[in-house]
């Protein structure tokens, strides 16, 4: 009786392991998944903080989708008990790793938030460390007790599991990569009050620096000092958050060439207003260009205000953009890192309506004649355009869970008709072995009885 109470909690105990692991590294994986480049932009954080060189933006992104990839498949096989003691090992081999990066990350704080679970559950280095040392033990457990694991699906349904599952990851990523998140869980989403943004900014602390320079002497001033006489020349404004109430909002703000400070005045215009989004002038996609240039024609016809924000402040990447593109509107300025945040695109549009955002697209999907026929009064695109979160899950759900849970029912119903079958079999094979019998038993008997009737014919 103890040795069954010891394998019904030991049972226990590893497939609760299992089914935490399993549901941290999914939702891990998708996350990424959604935003690759949200993790694109984590990696060269990485990078930066121990110096390491830049990598080209392909190579980035190939190793976003590959570790999402990873972690999804790690998740999905924990979860269906696909190759349990090679999962085991390989999940503890991952969150070794993992861990002993949380721990440097957690004793330097070279950067804020690792980026586990992107935008959606931001986590300090502290809770990150904890969260991966607990995730660690939990795959030891399974390692130890890998033969514990329950397998939820026959032998012959895993591999189509594992496939559904290799190809349902990358076509999220690849998605997302071409359009924008499914999921958007910057403060920049779609139905954003930008100016209830900016007011709550007001009660956060940014350590602001203008920055000038003359004959090689940099020299940087606080926005409540005097400005240096005329042989200075203005080189940028840095705008860094240091604390505040939420570190999960938005630290947007727009300057214009001479670092006056128009985000309130843009965020508070009635009306429809286009915001270009362009990170860095110098690296951004060329192939929307002519598109751009038709919206922000269809913007001064139509009376509809256009900024094009970027954080390269050099006259340089300004006139190599102009030149290259054709470019005739004014650049205005805000930091690199928060313009990615803002749209997941270079070039990105936003559409903002009395402050609010309504629509965003990436480059690949820009409204073009087709849809810009008219006002956008008189237009659906002048609408807020329709962000279901439950839909979206919805959707989700049947593209990939569906058929997993479809799959599995069918594949236990398949192993319940097999063992029927067998049952069915054994029985009739049992059956028919006690027919043989009573036949070899009523043979005997007749031969007895055959013997006895010719020793009395014999006596007579």
């Amino acid at each position: 009786m103890r040795v069954r109470n010891k394998k019904l909690v030991t049972g226990l105990l590893v497939n609760g392991c299992r089914l935490l692991l399993a549901l941290t590294f999914i939702l891990s994986g998708f996350v990424k998944a959604n935003d690759p480049y949200g993790t694109v932009y984590k990696i060269q954080d990485y990078l930066t903080a121990v110096n390491a060189p830049d990598m080209p933006r392909l190579a980035l992104l190939t190793a976003s989708i590959a570790l999402a990839f990873t972690e999804f498949t790690i998740g999905v096989s924990l979860l269906f008990g696909i190759s349990r003691r090679p999962t085991a090992r390989l999940t503890t081999a991952f969150l070794s790793v993992m861990t002993l990066i949380t721990l440097y990350l957690f004793i330097f704080n070279p950067i804020s938030d690792c980026g586990c679970f992107g935008d959606a559950i931001i986590l300090t280095n502290g809770q990150t460390l904890a969260k991966n040392i607990i995730l660690l033990a939990a795959a030891m457990v399974i390692t130890k007790w890998h033969y514990r694991l329950i397998e939820f699906v026959s032998d012959n349904s895993k591999w189509l599991i594992s496939t559904i599952s290799m190809l349902f990851l990358p076509a999220v990523a690849i998605y997302n990569v071409v359009n924008l998140p499914t999921f958007d869980f910057s403060p920049y989403k779609t139905g954003t009050d930008m100016k209830a943004l900016y007011d709550s900014q007001d009660r956060q602390q940014f350590d602001v620096k203008i920055v000038y320079e003359r004959n090689g002497e940099t020299m940087e001033i606080d926005i409540d000092d005097e400005d240096p006489d005329s042989t200075w020349t203005y080189v940028e404004t840095r705008r860094e958050r240091t604390g505040g109430e939420d570190m999960t909002k938005g630290a947007l703000f727009i300057t214009d060439k001479d670092g006056y400070d128009l985000t309130r005045e843009i965020f508070t215009k009635n009306g429809y207003t286009f915001l270009l989004s362009i990170p860095d002038l110098t690296n951004a996609d060329e192939e929307s260009i002519d598109l751009i240039n038709e919206i922000y024609d269809y913007s001064l016809e139509n009376g509809y205000d256009f900024y094009c924000l970027t954080g390269s402040e050099e006259e340089k990447a300004q006139t190599y953009w102009s030149e290259h593109t054709g470019a005739e509107y004014d650049f205005y300025f805000s930091d690199e890192r928060e313009l990615k945040t803002f749209v997941r695109s270079s070039p990105g549009l936003v559409l903002l309506k009395d402050g609010v955002i309504i629509h965003k697209w990436s480059n690949n999907n820009l409204p073009d004649e087709y849809t810009l026929t008219d006002r956008l009064e008189k237009l659906e695109l002048g609408k807020m355009r329709e962000n279901s979160t439950r839909k979206k899950m919805s959707v989700m759900f049947f593209m990939f869970i569906g058929p997993l849970l479809i799959l599995t029912i069918i594949d236990r119903l398949f192993i319940g008709w097999r063992f029927y079958r067998e049952m069915k079999r054994k029985t009739k094979e049992l059956n028919l072995d006690d027919i043989d019998r009573h036949l070899k038993l009523e043979d005997i008997e007749k031969k007895i009885s055959g013997g006895h009737e010719n020793n009395k014919r014999h006596r007579t």
